[in-house]
């Protein structure tokens, strides 16, 4: 069924709002829709819970009071006063006794927080919840909306200039056990209808502005898109701040783009789109911050005895493997976050930072110490010593780890043990990174990017699909294929039989069935790195981070199982090169794709 509602402005007052207060009451447009009552409430619900949907202005809404929480405030309270809230509520709060043949069933207080508050004001709105209580065929749910101003002047840009806003709901009773039978495409007719009416201020005239229509547009396309989605079975895939709140997170990058932004997007020297690299890592930035706010007790409490109750470790450093244009390492050095960071190429945007981040920005290759230690298994068998291979690849290179020192050129991946290890987007240190953090009992983030093999090299990553077992001709045939044919090389785990190595084949061959179990390119990486991390004993967690970016998973590691601390170095690294040797790294590929790197011959972002 297209969306194709009714203007019903010009009927004046609906029926079933005649007995309004004052009357005032304006129904703007209509639409049949064939879900019912319980799933436009949990509709409008989640709309008061995320006016973003609605709105790209806005960022939340803080709920300032819930009626079914007998506390007042839910975890995104803003103000935990409950009594100050409900005085609020009393303000500006229409009882079931303004509708005749309604009851009020649930009560909200919301502050509504826009994205850029030096534009836009934030506005505090009570929203509340009715259902009809009379006994006929027709049952109506309607969700009110007041904000709290006391004239139109009041009304923030993002909210309808109008002193209140209804959305009804109207349900024909007899068909609600029938309901779950009307399925997409469906030739029964919709059993209900949505609509929405408008409440003017004193001062306003008909005819309504082309804005106003525009939103009520707008409002009940979404409720009718949700709706239907709900009716239809859709399941929300995506969840975000799982570890960190919506509302700790905003707030910490709202401050930093007031604090940085301008300053980083008025100097940008690179080529690349400058709003998209500041803001992501302006994003990035909030998100360390604040898990590192969780994960470690402030610097001003380094000398406060245990006793104060704080366990926490002091926070001990972050290096930024492979960091780019260093936007990210000069806003955490800024914000009082002592590290460092390094990539292969020394980047113009590098000389626009201040001389302390600069020199906390090292031009160097990462080759991770165990493709250093003498195995056969890891590419060394040829070439001898890996060392002797080392000094010829790189004669002026130095293997100390001191970053002050101005001949070193390459990184052996050992840190200062709890260093903080941060990979974005860094390609191929990814399946590196949860491997050379336990080496030095490091916590880590990572954002996975593009797929690279333990070598070094391009190939689709395997996944839970196929048991993750890495297929041998991947590295060479997705770099010839990746961007040739829409038929690209992959796995598929046999299904009556136990076999280490999978069979070959090509998307045209797989079945519908198979075909959609295969995961993405990039929900594979995204799942062989997982499986590394858990190879070497740690818990990852998963956050899909607010980046403007479709790589946004971001993986943590700050926490090993149970019996996987124990372990001595000299283990841990006979356990990591254990690992690489069976993915199939490769030393002498990965220092001949170092040497690309060092020379510009390879991917840059």
């Amino acid at each position: 069924m297209a969306f194709e509602p009714q203007d019903v402005a010009s009927q004046g007052t609906w029926e079933v709002l005649k007995e309004l207060l004052d009357g005032r009451w304006l129904a703007i447009l209509q639409h049949p829709c064939p879900f019912p009552p319980e799933i436009f409430e949990d509709v409008t619900l989640n709309l008061i819970r995320n006016p973003n949907i609605n709105s790209s202005v806005l960022f939340r809404a803080d709920i300032l009071y819930d009626s079914a929480e007998q506390s007042g405030c839910d975890g995104h309270s803003a103000q935990p006063d409950v009594r100050h809230n409900r005085e609020i509520l009393q303000d500006h709060v229409i009882t079931h006794h303004g509708f005749r043949g309604f009851t009020l069933r649930r009560t909200f207080v919301r502050k509504m927080i826009p994205r850029n508050p030096e534009l836009d004001k934030p506005v505090v709105q009570t929203c509340q919840v009715f259902q009809s209580n009379e006994m006929t065929d027709r049952q109506h749910t309607l969700v009110l909306y007041i904000p709290h101003v006391s004239s139109s002047s009041e009304i923030p840009w993002y909210h309808p200039n109008v002193q209140s806003l209804v959305c009804l709901h109207s349900w024909r009773s007899s068909n609600t056990k029938n309901h779950v039978l009307m399925l997409p495409h469906s030739s029964l007719s919709p059993s209900g209808t949505i609509s929405v009416h408008y409440r003017l201020f004193p001062d306003q005239t008909l005819p309504l502005s082309d804005r106003l229509q525009r939103t009520a547009l707008h409002l009940l396309s979404t409720i009718h898109k949700h709706g239907r989605g709900a009716l239809e079975g859709y399941t929300k895939r995506v969840h975000h701040d799982q570890l960190i709140s919506q509302q700790r997170l905003q707030d910490t990058y709202t401050r930093l783009k007031a604090t940085h932004a301008k300053r980083l997007s008025d100097n940008w020297v690179e080529q690349t789109d400058s709003s998209k690299h500041v803001f992501e890592d302006l994003s990035i930035a909030a998100f360390l911050m604040e898990l590192w706010r969780d994960m470690y007790r402030p610097a001003a409490s380094r000398r406060a005895s245990n006793s104060q109750g704080d366990s926490r470790p002091v926070f001990p450093g972050f290096v930024d493997l492979g960091c780019g244009n260093g936007i990210l390492v000069d806003i955490l050095l800024r914000e009082g976050y002592r590290g460092w960071g390094f990539d292969a190429r020394n980047r113009k945007s590098w000389a626009i930072f201040e001389p302390s981040t600069q020199r906390q920005l090292k031009q160097m290759i990462l080759v991770p110490q165990p493709l250093l230690e003498p195995d056969p298994k890891l590419g060394q068998k040829k070439e001898g010593d890996p060392t002797t291979l080392l000094s010829r690849l790189f004669p002026k290179a130095s293997t100390s780890t001191k970053i002050s020192d101005p001949n070193i050129e390459w990184h052996n991946g050992i840190f200062p043990t709890g260093t903080f290890i941060i990979s974005n987007h860094a390609d191929e240190l990814t399946p590196w990174t949860p491997l050379l953090a336990y080496l030095s009992t490091c916590p880590f983030l990572m954002i996975p990017c593009c797929s690279h093999n333990l070598s070094g090299l391009r190939f689709r990553a395997p996944s839970k699909f196929n048991s993750f077992s890495a297929d041998t001709l991947a590295p060479s045939f997705f770099a010839d294929s990746i961007t040739k044919s829409k038929s690209v090389a992959i796995t598929v785990a046999p299904e009556d039989e136990e076999d280490d190595q999978p069979r070959q084949g090509s998307l045209k061959d797989l079945g519908p069935a198979n075909r959609r179990k295969q995961p993405s390119a990039y929900a594979a990486l995204c799942d062989w790195v997982c499986h590394l991390s858990g190879a070497v004993g740690y818990q990852v967690e998963k956050e899909m981070l607010r980046l403007p970016s479709t790589r946004n998973t971001g993986l943590i590691g700050r926490n090993l199982i149970l019996g996987a601390e124990g372990l001595s170095p000299s283990e841990r690294m006979d356990k990591v090169k254990a690992i690489a040797a069976k993915e199939g790294a490769d030393g002498a590929v990965w220092f001949e794709r170092a040497k690309s790197l060092m020379v510009g011959k390879g991917e840059k972002h």
